[in-house]
C-alpha cells in the first residue's frame, strides 16, 4: 500500500513483496481452493507434468517387462514339448524357432489347440495339414528372406490382426454409461487437455497427430452419458463433445481421409443439427468422396441453418463460395472420367478376353501421369467431347539390362518406396474414390505411383519418363521370359505389386489378383 509523501503528493503503490512460504496444516489437504491455487503455480504444473510423464514410462516399462516374462514362459513351454518331436520335426524348426511369428505361432498351437482340446502337440505337428503347411511356410520364407522377410510377415500379420479387432470393435455397439458427478469432472478435464494439446499439433501442421488426440477424446466421451435432467452438465459434456468431433473432422479433412471426416461431421450433427460448421465439414467431407448430390443437399441445409445465425452473412458468403468449388469439382471429376473410360475403351481395358484386359491394365501403369484436363465452359459441359484415339507411345529404345540381384535390388527399393504411410493411403482412398472399379482404379493410381516411381527410375539410370517406366518394366520381364523368373525374384515382384495396390487392407489387390 503506497503512502502520502510531505509534499501532499502520492507515490504508486510497490508491489507487495512475496513472505515466507507458510507452512502447510492439515486443514489445507482437505481444502479444494488450496489445491486449486497450488495447482496455478508454474513450478507446481511442471512437477506435475513431469511426475504424470515418469508414471506414464513406468507403466509402458512395466508392461514390456511382463510381455517379455511372459513370452519367456511361453517360450520354455513349446521347448519344452517339443523335446518329444523326432528329429525331422526338430530340424524343420530349429532354424527358426527364435522369430517371434514362429514362437506365437507354436504356442497358439500348444495352448488353444492342444491343451484345450487335449490333444498331443507332437501329434498335431505330425499329423495336421495345416498345422505343418503354416511351419513349412515359415521355412521357405525364412531361406528365401531371411530375417528380414520374417519381419515383414509379422508386420502384415499384425496389420491384419489390428484391422480385423477393428472392424470388430465397430460392430460392438458401446452403451454410454451413466457418469456421476466426479467422473463427469475427469471426463471434462481430460477432454479439455486433448483439446489444447490437439489444437497445439493443428496449429504446427502435424494433423495426424491432431487426429489421433481428438480421436481419443471423442471415444473417451463416447463411452459416458449425464442425465438430462441435470442441464448444466448435459450441456457441459454435449458442448466439448461437439467440439471435439468438429476438430476431428478439420483435421481429417486436411489429410484427405474424407470417410473419417464425413463420420465424425455425421456424428457432431447428431448431437446438434442445427451447428453450421459441422454442416459446413459434411460438405467438404461430402466433395472429397465425390458424393457431389449429396454434398449440395448439406449445402443447401447449411444454409438454412444460417439463417438463424447472428454471423449469417459471412456464412452465407461461404455458402456461396463453396457451392461454386462444389460445380467445378463436379465439372473436372467428370472430365477426368470421360478421358479415363475413353482410354480405357481404346486400350481394350474392358474387353472379354482376360489375359488381354490384364496385359492392357498392366500398360496403364507403365504411362507416367497424364497431362492436366482444360476446365469445361457451361456452354461445353453439356456436350459429350469426342474421345480422341490415344497416342502410339514412341518405340522402345532399350539402353539399360538388369541381372536378376540388380532387378531384385530394384524391385526392393519400388517396394520401400510404395511401403511410405503416405502413398497408402494415397492409394486406398484411390480405390475408395473409383468406387472399387478395377479400370477406373488403375488408370487414377497411375498418376500416384509415378510420384514414387520417379526418383527411383532416376536414381537407376532411366529417364524419368514414360520412356523410362517402360523400359523399366521391360528389364524386370527380361527374366519372366517363357514363365522361369526364379521363385524368390519372384516373391519379391509379389510384394511390389502387393503394395503398389495398396495392401491387404487397401480393398483392391483380391480384385486385381483374382
Amino acid at each position: 500500500i503506497g503512502e502520502s509523501t510531505g509534499g501532499g503528493g502520492s507515490m504508486p503503490s510497490a508491489p507487495a513483496r512475496l513472505g515466507p512460504r507458510r507452512r502447510l496444516t492439515t486443514a489445507d489437504v482437505d481444502n479444494d481452493t488450496f489445491w486449486s491455487e497450488f495447482m496455478k503455480r508454474p513450478d507446481a504444473k511442471s512437477a506435475y507434468a513431469a511426475q504424470k510423464r515418469l508414471q506414464e514410462k513406468k507403466r509402458v516399462w512395466l508392461e514390456e517387462r511382463q510381455n517379455i516374462e511372459k513370452r519367456g514362459e511361453h517360450r520354455r513351454a513349446v521347448a519344452d514339448a517339443l523335446e518329444e518331436a523326432p528329429a525331422e520335426i526338430k530340424k524343420l524348426i530349429a532354424p527358426i524357432f527364435h522369430i517371434r511369428i514362429v514362437e506365437d505361432y507354436l504356442w497358439q498351437v500348444l495352448d488353444q489347440e492342444c491343451k484345450q482340446k487335449t490333444t498331443a502337440f507332437v501329434e498335431k505337428l505330425r499329423t495336421d495339414a495345416k498345422v505343418k503347411s503354416e511351419i513349412l511356410n515359415f521355412r521357405e520364407n525364412f531361406q528365401a528372406g531371411g530375417e528380414k522377410r520374417m519381419e515383414d510377415m509379422e508386420r502384415q500379420m499384425q496389420a491384419m490382426n489390428m484391422a480385423i479387432a477393428a472392424e470388430d470393435a465397430k460392430k460392438i455397439e458401446v452403451v454410454p454409461q451413466k457418469a456421476d458427478i466426479q467422473t463427469l469432472k475427469e471426463l471434462l478435464e481430460y477432454s479439455q487437455q486433448c483439446k489444447y494439446e490437439g489444437n497445439d499439433k493443428f496449429r504446427e501442421g502435424l494433423y495426424e497427430e491432431a487426429l489421433a488426440i481428438y480421436s481419443q477424446a471423442d471415444e473417451a466421451m463416447k463411452r459416458w452419458k449425464v442425465d438430462e435432467s441435470m442441464k448444466n452438465e448435459h450441456k457441459w459434456l454435449t458442448d466439448n463433445h461437439l467440439a471435439c468431433l468438429k476438430n476431428k473432422s478439420q483435421a481429417a479433412l486436411n489429410l484427405e481421409l474424407f470417410q473419417t471426416a464425413l463420420d465424425a461431421a455425421n456424428d457432431a450433427l447428431a448431437l446438434d443439427v442445427e451447428d453450421h460448421k459441422a454442416w459446413y465439414r459434411k460438405v467438404q467431407a461430402e466433395k472429397g468422396l465425390g458424393k457431389f448430390k449429396d454434398a449440395e443437399q448439406s449445402l443447401a441445409r447449411l444454409e438454412d441453418v444460417a439463417q438463424w445465425c447472428p454471423d449469417r452473412r459471412n456464412i452465407l458468403r461461404d455458402c456461396e463460395v463453396e457451392r461454386k468449388r462444389l460445380k467445378l469439382a463436379k465439372l473436372k471429376n467428370k472430365a477426368n472420367t470421360q478421358e479415363m473410360l475413353g482410354k480405357a475403351f481404346e486400350a481394350g481395358v474392358f474387353s472379354l478376353d482376360r489375359e488381354r484386359e490384364l496385359e492392357q491394365a498392366a500398360k496403364s501403369l507403365e504411362a507416367p501421369p497424364s497431362k492436366a484436363v482444360p476446365k469445361l465452359e457451361a456452354g461445353q459441359a453439356a456436350k459429350k467431347p469426342a474421345l480422341k484415339p490415344p497416342e502410339e507411345p514412341p518405340p522402345l529404345e532399350r539402353n539399360i539390362t538388369l541381372t536378376a540381384a540388380l532387378a531384385g535390388d530394384l524391385m526392393d527399393e519400388l517396394a520401400s518406396a510404395y511401403e511410405q504411410k503416405w502413398f497408402q493411403e494415397r492409394v486406398r482412398k484411390c480405390a475408395r474414390d473409383s468406387g472399387f472399379e478395377r479400370s477406373v482404379f488403375l488408370m487414377r493410381l497411375k498418376d500416384v505411383a509415378f510420384q514414387v516411381q520417379k526418383p527411383v527410375l532416376q536414381k537407376w539410370g532411366f529417364d524419368g519418363t514414360e520412356q523410362g517406366v517402360r523400359e523399366m518394366t521391360a528389364a524386370i520381364r527380361d527374366h519372366a521370359a517363357n514363365g522361369e523368373m526364379p521363385q524368390w525374384l519372384k516373391d519379391k515382384q509379389d510384394r511390389c505389386l502387393k503394395l503398389l495396390y495398396g495392401g491387404e487392407q487397401g480393398g483392391m489387390l483380391d480384385i486385381l489378383t483374382q
